[in-house]
């Protein structure tokens, strides 16, 4: 029974291991994937405006920055609506 326990316990362990490492993969190919995407929105703008369609290259810029400010602001405000659940949970205990 205890080596089933410890067999399981090892199973469980690489389980996880596996999903963590899983999780920072993803995170990192999103992270790259968003500095691909805001990148080529601002070199595009500056393109555009070396051209003479200045009015059309800045709004690219600015959307690009505006959109990765508001991911930044939404991911901060998510993580500390997390923590905060978790503080609760804890201290409920």
């Amino acid at each position: 029974i205890l080596r089933m326990a410890e067999q399981q316990a090892s199973h469980r362990q690489h389980q996880e291991s596996s999903v963590i490492r899983a999780s920072i993969a993803a995170q990192r190919a999103g992270i790259a994937c968003a500095f691909i995407i805001a990148m080529t929105a601002i070199i595009g703008g500056i393109w555009l405006t070396s051209i003479g369609m200045s009015a059309v290259g800045l709004t690219s810029i600015i959307a690009a920055l505006a959109a990765l400010v508001g991911v930044f602001i939404y991911g901060k405000s998510g993580q500390k609506k997390e923590l905060k659940k978790k503080s609760e949970a804890i201290s409920s205990l």
